[in-house]
């Protein structure tokens, strides 16, 4: 057809159009913010810059494609802070054009370089190698196809220097594919000790104080595949520890190659990485918790894990006012004890039913409390509730009157996250009757507490898996939590100013203000009737008024929800 062709003038103009779109799309997904870093880039000046901590970087190297290798160590050296001792850990390499390069290199007597030939030994017996020559105060790690930011070492120095030589320092990533394309940013929370868990998610460019590394012997040949994540949970202990200090830095200082021989790509490039992973999440639960389980997840690349919950007593209080269930014409709350006893069989438990004012027996309730009262207040219930317990039980579940157990073990499945030292409160899974998600965690953002990926379909993974894996919140809802009795008593239970609304989210951040930890846990699942027990649309207020009067700045800096993302609740998860 001719150029002047009706038709092909209408397909061309249609396919600019959707360049126009994917452009306008990729823009939004990434960010503007992302996308002018990554322009600052080339603007910046090699070697302007030094501080006075050195940072020693290992790259461990077998056969990656040459020109890779030499974009990872150009991005080392062409580094605008000077600070830097590189160890290349040559692994046997075979191919002609690696060894070649590596010997030109050397030739340049680089007295920040070190560059050593070892028999093949795997990647962590190259990555002990490069570490014993290690000169700096903090080690890291970079893998021979990567690369790192251009200002990543002057970043990581100014952290350094800016929290007291901190015990360590990781930052945001972004993929890049074999044509150096950015994509998936991923803007990480601080610290989540409960997310490492399941997922690596510090991965390079991390650094270590080298001493650490060393106390613990390094990495570990056996699991190959997984070691910096092996690493990271024999330090876990130190790491969550509250006197120890881990700093984010929210900015894409890794570029994590995407090939077709790299995880960055898919997870099936390298199988037993998987495998790896699994055998140092099993090394932990049986150091950490003296054993329990790992098995392979739904999701492909992710492990579900299960530490053996010790054996203690729970108390469960349920408030309820009896309210009905138009499909059964029976009281929710009926329901909510009977799914919990079908469900759990590992954890023992007492049920404490809190009824607003006189009510007839409810089935099922170990003990039935009144809460006489003409002016309903959560906080009153819940307290009345927890002062009705038996004091030898050391967790209290506060659970909704509208909810139904729909899963194995719910109590077990928190239970295992809030043994954990420095956990005060987990949250569970909810999902509406219709399966669609209603509560994953709640994220604090300058126009209130809200609930991410709620009315988002079950099969929803969440921001990089934020729905599949244990995690760090700032809160947590009252709907299904359980919390320590002593964690509970040392914040004098939930505030009664707070009646009917936000009670729950102040007693999570009133927990974080005592230096504890909130999580929330998948495994538990509950279905929620939400908003039968009490009917409203609009928070209250005063309350409202009073919450942000004193949590104002917790709701501005959510340390797991990063600033690199957009405050925007329907901007939520969106890089700015």
């Amino acid at each position: 057809m001719s150029e002047s062709n009706p038709l092909i003038k209408v397909r061309r103009r249609l396919g600019r159009t959707k360049r126009y779109l994917k452009r306008k799309l990729y823009e939004r997904n990434i960010g503007k913010n992302y996308t002018a870093w990554l322009v600052q880039a080339s603007e910046q000046t090699p070697g302007s810059v030094t501080f006075p901590t050195t940072i020693s970087i290992v790259i461990p190297v077998y056969n990656p494609p040459i020109q890779f290798l030499t974009q990872c160590i150009e991005s080392v050296v062409n580094q605008s802070a000077t600070n830097w001792q590189l160890v290349i850990s040559n692994d046997g390499s075979t191919h002609p054009s690696v060894n070649d390069y590596l010997t030109e290199l050397a030739a340049t007597n680089n007295p920040k370089i070190t560059i050593l030939n070892n028999e093949n030994g795997g990647i962590s017996a190259a990555i002990n190698a490069g570490l014993e020559r290690a000169t700096g105060e903090y080690f890291g790690m970079l893998d021979h196809d990567d690369a790192l930011d251009v200002r990543c070492i002057e970043e990581f120095s100014k952290a350094i220097e800016q929290n007291n030589h901190p015990e360590a320092i990781y930052s945001d990533e972004d993929k890049i594919n074999p044509g150096n394309q950015h994509s998936e940013l991923y803007c990480k929370p601080d610290f989540s000790p409960e997310l490492l868990l399941t997922q690596m998610y510090l991965c390079h460019f991390t650094i270590w104080k080298t001493h650490m590394v060393k106390e613990v012997n390094g990495l570990r040949s056996e699991m190959d595949g997984a070691q910096d994540f092996d690493l990271a949970l024999r330090l876990l202990p130190q790491l969550a520890a509250p006197q120890a200090h881990v700093v984010h830095l929210p900015l894409p200082l890794y570029h994590w190659r995407a090939w077709s021989e790299s995880t960055a790509l898919t997870i099936e490039a390298k199988p037993w990485a998987q495998q790896a992973a699994a055998r140092a999440q099993q090394d932990y639960l049986n150091t950490a918790f003296g054993g329990g389980t790992v098995e392979p997840s739904q999701v492909q690349g992710l492990n579900e894990i299960h530490p053996i919950a010790r054996k203690t007593k729970v108390s469960v209080i349920i408030p309820t006012a009896l309210t009905l269930n138009d499909k059964t014409k029976k009281p929710f709350v009926f329901a909510a004890i009977e799914t919990l006893k079908q469900q759990e069989s590992d954890t023992d438990f007492e049920i404490i039913v809190v009824t607003t004012n006189e009510q007839p027996p409810i089935p099922g309730a170990d003990k039935q409390v009144t809460y006489a009262t003409s002016n309903f207040n959560f906080s009153e219930a819940i307290n009345l509730g927890a002062e009705n317990t038996d004091q030898q039980s050391e967790y209290l579940l506060l659970l909704n009157d509208d909810t139904e157990a729909i899963e194995a073990n719910p109590i077990t499945r928190m239970l295992e996250i809030a043994q954990i030292e420095n956990v005060a409160a987990v949250g569970a899974k909810l999902s509406y009757p219709d399966g669609k998600l209603q509560h994953i965690g709640v994220v604090m953002l300058p126009g209130g507490p809200t609930h991410p990926f709620i009315a988002q379909s079950k099969g929803e993974y969440g921001y990089f898996g934020s729905a599949l894996t244990p995690r760090n919140y700032s809160a947590v809802t009252a709907a299904a939590m359980l919390t320590s009795r002593k964690a509970f008593a040392q914040v004098h239970g939930f505030d009664t100013d707070f009646a009917r609304d936000f009670n729950d989210v102040d007693y999570c951040l009133k927990l974080r203000a005592k230096n504890y930890r909130i999580a929330w846990t998948p495994y538990a699942h509950f279905t929620h009737h939400e908003g039968v027990s009490i009917h409203r649309k609009a928070a209250n207020p005063q309350e409202a008024q009073l919450f942000n009067d004193r949590w104002q700045n917790e709701q501005i800096n959510d340390p797991y929800y990063s600033p690199a993302l957009n405050p925007k609740l329907e901007r939520i998860y969106e890089a700015l």
